[in-house]
């Protein structure tokens, strides 16, 4: 049996998927496969159409979970539609076997989407061709998770696990609030207010000391590997400052929003 795993760099949602390895993905048949079914399951969440998104499983899928319907009942009684935008990191994976003239191909990917203020995060598998068993075509898994549920699931480090049908992940709740910046659910602190761009800016020309930055703009909003300062809003969208840095040294700020890369405004590459 010849077995596949590759992830494929995408330009956007439904523009062509890319294939890898000397077994390639048919592109436009895997493109029509995931952007058909996308579209419908999310047509059918607005809608709250409960059978819809139901018949999107696959007949193995649906015959594995007994209380798949109630479970769709639980996402739809937490889901606050119509969706407003959809956020996309421009990849998903893909996976191929073949075996004496028999195939199956999946498609799979993690993305959150905003409703108004409100985010949540899905994790798609899609089987799109099985000449195995064509019972296993259509939605194989899909994984819901709140803006708080997603933010602790990565929190832990833990994995998207293969198990057919739907899970609903919205009991947990955090104190902080959680943020969606750049693709990603972060705890939030609003003790710093929005910064001036053209202040970091220019103190950027001067100096690339992240602690020099932080007493003059002060700490911020979000720390890890990366830190994140709120920015004023533009076109009713919030955005923020990125900010990588090692070794107290800024090597690279920029502007996203909370799902888009849009302008680097320092580069330490550069100077």
């Amino acid at each position: 049996m010849k077995r596949l795993l590759c992830i494929l760099t995408v330009l956007s949602l439904l523009l062509s998927f890319g294939g890898c390895g000397a077994s390639r993905f048919d592109t436009s048949a895997e493109q029509k496969a995931f952007g058909d079914t996308f579209t419908a399951l999310f047509q059918a969440l607005d809608s709250k159409d409960t059978d819809t998104i139901y018949n999107l499983f696959s007949p193995a899928a649906k015959e594995q979970n007994a209380d798949l319907k109630a479970k769709i009942h639980k996402m739809l009684s937490v889901y606050e539609g119509p969706i407003d935008e959809i956020g996309w990191n421009g990849l998903v994976g893909g996976e191929s076997s073949s075996d004496h003239g028999n195939t199956y191909k999946t498609v799979f990917s993690t993305f959150p989407v905003r409703c108004g203020d409100t985010y949540y995060w899905f994790y798609l598998n899609l089987m799109y061709v099985n000449t195995f068993d064509k019972d296993q075509i259509g939605i194989t898994q899909i994984d819901f998770y709140t803006a708080d549920e997603y933010c602790i699931f990565r929190a832990e480090d833990k994995t998207h696990v293969e198990s057919p049908g739907l899970a609903v992940y919205a009991e947990q709740t955090l104190d902080e609030e959680v943020r969606c910046i750049y693709q990603y659910p972060y705890k939030y602190t609003n003790a710093t207010p929005p910064l001036n761009i053209e202040e970091v800016v220019h103190f950027l020309e001067h100096s690339n000391s992240f602690t020099e930055f932080k007493a003059r703009f002060g700490e911020p909003n979000f720390e890890d590997v990366w830190s994140y300062y709120e920015l004023p809003r533009e076109s009713d969208q919030t955005q923020y400052l990125h900010i990588s840095s090692h070794d107290d040294t800024i090597d690279l700020a920029a502007v996203t929003d909370d799902f888009r890369y849009i302008e680097t405004i320092f580069d330490r590459k550069e100077q």
